[in-house]
């Protein structure tokens, strides 16, 4: 972060404080762990924390002043607002109005992170790169972001999440972003938004902060999004099932590895290979590779990096054991990161069958029921050979697929364990298993408590 003058903070972010002079702030912290010597302390207030019981502790590991939104007493500067999150997204505004950079804005309702992931990679074939740390991609995780941004980086690729209508409108008023992709418009939080349209209307927000000379970056194969009106900014799609995209991918071919597929953009074109699977993966490059295109990047020289792209953990991570092939999918889960791991996982079996453990979906609200039903027929559509499920509509799950299925309600997560654990044994090696479910549901525990079992 480049340094900021006091006085300059205090006019931005509309603060009442009684000091006088003048001092250099040289980073903003929210959690006094981590603070260093001449930070700014946003005391947050949360449901479950407040930040103002820390003023002491921040003001002893160095703090240079405070913000908060009670009086307090402290030896320290203190700037005095109404609302310290917003406070803290007025400062993120004016701070990134301070810097000379690129800045690429990614949201959807899947596909996010590994969308940011590859633009980063394909980006820093070229240019000094910075993407959301984590998982900052929310109200307080952004304004971080752009804290951790200098004049050193050429261009920062940040992501936005959201659930209910309103916060990107709120993240991408601070970032400012030259360039904006929605990877998709799916089911994920549904049950705050209501409806997919609303979901289409909480993405499309990000066009209130953009660049009115930017590019908005579209997948071509989401119909949402393809009709979508977007006003006059510039856009360009991508696409596999429509190949009128302006880029678009085709002769896709997946072995357990990787997705080699060929690209062509205007009169470019290229072949080249993703160390990944499933076409939701290939559209997730094409974003990456347009994204790169407006940077002057060629698509051989994305193809090049992307090679090399590195997975998140817990996303399709894939782990042979006892010659099963474990595909560790577990940090997040949706109808329609669901749908595509179903479809994607006889790519991972070596001729033989494939299984799905699967956990509950959250956030799904009245649609949670049958939304959990449509995820049993999905896999009697994929052909899965067997499932297991665990939740609080299980029941709706096994009505979905009656057969060739176990489903338990969450409490007795622990029980359906115990049977995958006799069931795992009878499996042919080159098998296929899928572990999926929300965050809430931890199934790591599943593959774990597995692992141990084939292995002790």
């Amino acid at each position: 972060m480049k340094s900021l003058k006091l006085t300059d903070i205090i006019k931005n972010i509309n603060a009442k404080s009684d000091y006088c002079g003048d001092i250099e702030i040289s980073g903003v912290s929210t959690d006094t762990r981590t603070i260093r010597k001449g930070d700014l302390f946003i005391a947050l207030v949360g449901e479950n924390f407040d930040g103002h019981n820390f003023i002491k502790t921040a003001e002893e590991n160095g703090a240079a002043a405070v913000i908060c939104s009670k009086e307090v007493s402290a030896d320290i500067p203190v700037l005095l607002v109404d609302d310290t999150l917003l406070a803290m997204h007025h400062l993120a505004s004016y701070y990134r109005s301070l810097l000379d950079i690129k800045i690429v804005a990614i949201t959807g309702s899947n596909g996010k992170t590994s969308t940011r992931d590859m633009t980063k990679t394909v980006l820093s074939s070229k240019y000094k790169v910075y993407s959301t740390d984590k998982n900052y991609n929310n109200e307080i995780g952004l304004p971080k972001s752009v804290f951790q941004l200098d004049d050193s980086y050429d261009i920062a690729v940040l992501e936005m999440g959201m659930n209910h209508l309103g916060e990107i409108s709120r993240l991408t008023n601070i970032a400012k972003p030259d360039i904006a992709i929605i990877t998709n418009v799916g089911k994920a939080h549904i049950g705050n938004l209501g409806s997919q349209e609303n979901i289409l209307k909480a993405k499309l927000e990000i066009l209130e902060g953009l660049n009115e000379n930017g590019l908005l970056i579209l997948n071509g194969d989401d119909a949402l999004l393809r009709n979508a009106d977007t006003g006059a900014f510039k856009k360009q799609f991508t696409g596999i099932e429509n190949q009128n995209a302006d880029i678009v991918a085709f002769d896709i071919n997946s072995n357990i590895d990787k997705t080699e597929f060929s690209v062509k953009y205007s009169d470019d074109e290229a072949k080249g290979f993703i160390p990944l699977l499933g076409r939701y993966n290939v559209l997730n490059a094409l974003e990456a590779m347009l994204c790169a295109e407006h940077f002057d990047i060629d698509l051989k020289t994305a193809f090049k990096a992307l090679e090399g792209y590195q997975k998140v953990s817990m996303r399709c991570e894939t782990e042979e054991i006892n010659g099963i092939i474990f595909v560790k999918d577990y940090y997040n889960s949706s109808p329609d990161s669901s749908r595509v791991a179903l479809e994607t996982l006889e790519t991972y079996s070596k001729n033989n069958k494939t299984v799905a453990l699967l956990g509950q979906m959250l956030e799904l609200g009245e649609f949670s029921e049958k939304e959990h039903e449509n995820l049993g027929k999905m896999c009697v559509k994929n052909n899965i050979d067997f499932a297991y499920f665990a939740g609080d509509d299980y029941e709706a799950f096994k009505r979905g697929m009656p057969d060739n299925s176990k489903a338990f309600a969450k409490e007795d997560k622990a029980r359906m364990i115990d049977d995958i654990k006799e069931f795992i044994k009878t499996l042919p090696k080159g098998s296929a298993v899928l572990v999926k479910g929300s965050r809430g549901m931890k199934m790591e525990e599943v593959f774990e408590a597995l692992k141990n079992h084939l292995e002790g």
